[in-house]
């Protein structure tokens, strides 16, 4: 997991049902449990990010 305020295992806790269900996916197709949550904690982290910053 990363770091800031998505720590393991609070992290978890924030996860969509769309979240697991990537994750589920993800594990499905052959990807390492821990892999895929880096994966999904790195996209929601860029995704809060994102919003975060000021419209151009």
């Amino acid at each position: 997991m990363t770091g800031g305020a998505e720590t393991f295992p609070e992290a978890l806790d924030q996860w969509t049902p769309e979240d697991w269900q990537e994750y589920r996916r993800r594990v499905e197709d052959g990807e390492g449990s821990v892999r895929a949550m880096n994966a999904i904690t790195r996209r929601r982290a860029h995704t809060a990010e994102a919003s975060r910053r000021p419209a151009d």
